[in-house]
């Protein structure tokens, strides 16, 4: 047996309206033909004929006008989806962020355009924090709809899409009440003779590289426990810190910055990844979003 389709109960709702196949192929952008072939099609399936054809037009069965009537709220609800998504149910996705200090101050950039869309209405995003490799397994796993991880991960599964969103060389970071703040103007040698303060995470997310590629030695190189230690550190105007310049020291108003040139010759940044298979349309507008940022 077969089973009724949406095109011949839109053909039929149209018909059932203007009583006219002529008029309802007008309508619906299409011939005759195809109006009275969906008809018919309709009525085999029913049993039973919906319209009596005249010389002059067609009139409805008894038939017709009741499944007229039980469609109604079909078709009230079908104009709701197409043309009110904000009434559906509430969809979503999930995102994930690596637990790197670093995204405390880049979510809110990355993230701007996205809570202005109103394509996110009523869509319902789960955030959470995970590991920087357990972020991957969850894309691969369809746990996660999208992640965010740091750009140096290697992630070797050809099934993940990825594409840099943020990238930029790091910043030092020093106490305003420090003697570098009363120079008039800052070159790369007046901190050389400034310990540097770093966290055991950072250390072992390749902050030795970071350090090492320099153009001076520091004096010292002191490691905390957390990242939370950092501004203690800083604010004795004895230590420097070098970080990303998505960091939250830099809105802090008793820190400094100091941009290295572009010529620094290492460039971490943020990543988003997604598994190339997901269907999800809120994944798909996002990173088209995300995609605009560069």
């Amino acid at each position: 047996m077969k089973n009724v389709n949406l095109q011949q109960l839109f053909y039929f709702k149209i018909v059932m309206k203007c009583s006219s196949f002529s008029q309802a192929a007008e309508i619906a952008y299409t011939t005759q033909s195809t109006i009275s072939k969906n008809i018919s099609s309709l009525e085999e399936i029913i049993g039973e004929p919906l319209f009596i054809r005249q010389k002059k037009g067609i009139l409805p069965t008894q038939r017709a006008i009741i499944l007229n009537l039980e469609l109604g709220e079909f078709y009230d609800k079908m104009d709701l989806l197409l043309n009110n998504p904000r009434q559906l149910k509430k969809e979503g996705m999930s995102v994930s962020f690596c637990q790197n200090i670093d995204f405390a101050a880049a979510v809110p950039e990355l993230f701007e355009a996205v809570s202005r869309n109103a394509f996110f209405a009523a869509a319902d995003i789960t955030l959470q924090c995970r590991e920087n490799e357990e972020v991957v397994e969850g894309v691969l796993s369809g746990d996660i709809d999208l992640g965010f991880i740091l750009s140096d991960t290697n992630v070797a599964n050809p099934n993940i899409k990825m594409q840099t969103v943020i990238s930029s060389v790091p910043w030092i970071f020093y106490s305003a009440n420090s003697p570098l703040n009363e120079k008039c103007s800052l070159s790369i040698s007046d901190f050389a003779e400034y310990p540097i303060v770093t966290t055991k995470y950072l250390i072992a997310k390749n902050d030795y590289r970071m350090i090492n590629m320099l153009p001076f030695t520091p004096k010292r190189i002191e490691i905390v426990e957390t990242y939370d230690d950092i501004p203690i550190y800083l604010a004795t105007g004895m230590y420097i810190t070098l970080l990303r310049p998505y960091v939250y020291l830099s809105n802090d108003k008793n820190v400094r910055s100091f941009p290295l040139s572009d010529d620094y010759d290492l460039k971490q940044g943020i990543t988003m990844i997604w598994f190339g298979n997901n269907k999800n349309p809120y994944l798909k507008k996002m990173v088209s979003i995300m995609s605009r940022r560069e």
